[in-house]
């Protein structure tokens, strides 16, 4: 008799047991298919892109239920990006082309936001796999040889004035920014602190509308205000 609860003990231990071990496989993958994953992610890059890549950190994307890493190439360890198993006829997927399309942008921005903006900081952004087919091999075209979908946010600590010269000043920067690529849209965060006050300006890439004039940014553009302490939107 206790011989049979005893099996029967260690039978339910087992059971959950292996609940677990299932659950926790769910939610953070499996160790050694993660790593072998990531070998093979590494291999794939090499070849397409035709250069060395260095392994950061692998990962397991429980939303997808894919496996990825995050690499950088060995010449180039700031340009840190990520590659998973894919979908559909993709086998494998990476954001390498797009992250380094951001940083062009970036490069190519800042002095010119610099002339019209001195104080503001600039970031880029990206859409996710936008190049699985505008890259096909090794050669990567420059972000301005391409119609990806790019965006430019200037962070300005600084109120927006609404009067017709900070108008002319943020359509001049639109303006030169839709010149470099027909997809590029522009954000702008106006900080005003002592009033708790944050503007948000966004304009279309120049394919959705050309901002050529104060009158072209104030009808393509969009304008929102929010309290920065309540994160509300404010009424105009």
């Amino acid at each position: 008799m206790k011989s049979r609860k005893r099996i029967l003990i260690i039978s339910a231990v087992v059971i959950v047991i292996g609940i677990a071990a299932w659950i926790a496989s769910g939610i953070y993958g499996l160790p050694w298919k993660e790593k072998a994953v990531a070998a093979k992610l590494e291999n794939y890059l090499e070849k397409k892109y035709e250069q060395n890549f260095t392994l950061k950190e692998s990962f397991y994307n429980f939303k997808d239920g894919s496996y990825g890493a995050w690499f950088y190439p060995a010449s180039d360890p700031e340009l840190e990006f990520y590659a998973e198993e894919g979908f559909a006829e993709y086998t494998y997927v990476d954001i390498y082309p797009e992250v380094l399309w951001a940083r062009q942008l970036k490069e190519a921005v800042q002095p010119i936001a610099k002339e019209i903006f001195p104080d503001a900081s600039v970031d880029t952004n990206y859409v996710t796999y936008e190049s699985l087919d505008i890259v096909k091999g090794p050669e990567i075209p420059r972000f301005d040889e391409t119609e990806a979908m790019l965006g430019v946010r200037l962070e300005i600590g600084q109120p927006f004035s609404e009067s017709e010269e900070e108008w002319k000043r943020l359509t001049a920067l639109v303006e030169k920014v839709q010149a470099l690529s027909p997809a590029i849209d522009s954000a702008f965060n106006f900080t005003d602190k002592k009033e708790g006050i944050e503007t948000f300006i966004t304009c279309p890439p120049k394919s959705e509308g050309e901002v050529k004039s104060v009158q072209q940014a104030k009808k393509s553009c969009s304008l929102s205000k929010y309290d920065m302490e309540t994160d509300m939107a404010l009424d105009d």
